[in-house]
């Protein structure tokens, strides 16, 4: 089978929003090249832009904290300002900034593995089922260490109606206002689907991503819907 699961969790999670100098901000879920990145540091892939073909689906399955950490940053680090011998930097010369942290993140992320080639599905798959990484994985930046878990898939078939209630995130485009899903408690997100040579993130889409509630989001159904254990999942490339 080509299409995995598995949990992804941690203390804490930043996925980077571009909208602020210091990428103060962050994403309630992580973007496709997160996840690029996390199974290139699983499999020892420096060069993670070569997963750029997967397809992935995210369900937030712990309630969505935020807390904002001050952090001190250090300018012009091993400049003129640094005297090291003494064991001091000028304070003139630091910066305090803020950036949002998810506290006791909790994903579930689904992942098509069927355009890679054989050698990357095989090495990703008995990776994720024995719990093995290469590199240390982490959540959107480097302090925020990354635990996951082998989710077994024991149904997977795809769904054939032209609409469908899901359980994941959908593409803007794709979504479709309910009037009795009154309860969810809905956001948008412009994330990169796309990753070149150098960390040049591509191909921005539009999400709408649910933080809570029990209903389900409803979406047009373009052949990227399945029925996967007990979710129904929207895949985006």
């Amino acid at each position: 089978m080509d299409i995995i699961a598995f949990e992804l969790s941690g203390d804490y999670a930043h996925f980077s929003h571009p909208a602020t100098i210091y990428s103060s901000l962050t994403y309630p879920v992580p973007p496709k090249t997160a996840v690029m990145g996390l199974l290139g540091a699983i499999i020892g892939e420096m060069n993670y832009f070569k997963l750029n073909d997967i397809g992935y689906s995210v369900i937030l399955s712990s309630q969505f904290r935020k807390k904002t950490m001050i952090f001190n940053g250090i300018k012009f680090a091993l400049s003129s300002s640094m005297h090291i011998e003494q064991g001091y930097q000028d304070s003139s010369e630091k910066k305090q900034f803020y950036k949002e942290l998810i506290k006791d993140p909790r994903y579930v992320i689904f992942v098509d593995l069927s355009a890679l080639n054989a050698s990357y599905k095989e090495n990703i798959i008995n990776s994720l089922k024995a719990h093995r990484c290469v590199f240390t994985p982490y959540l959107g930046i480097n302090f925020c260490i990354a635990d996951f878990k082998y989710i077994e898939i024991k149904n997977c078939e795809l769904v054939h109606e032209k609409e469908s209630f899901i359980d994941t995130f959908v593409l803007m485009d794709d979504f479709i206002f309910d009037a009795q899903s009154f309860d969810i408690r809905l956001t948008t997100a412009r994330m990169a689907c796309g990753c070149e040579e150098g960390r040049i993130f591509k191909d921005f889409k539009d999400f709408v991503i649910k933080l809570s509630g029990n209903s389900q989001i409803k979406a047009k159904n373009r052949g990227n819907i399945y029925q996967i254990n007990d979710y129904k999942v929207y895949f985006a490339k």
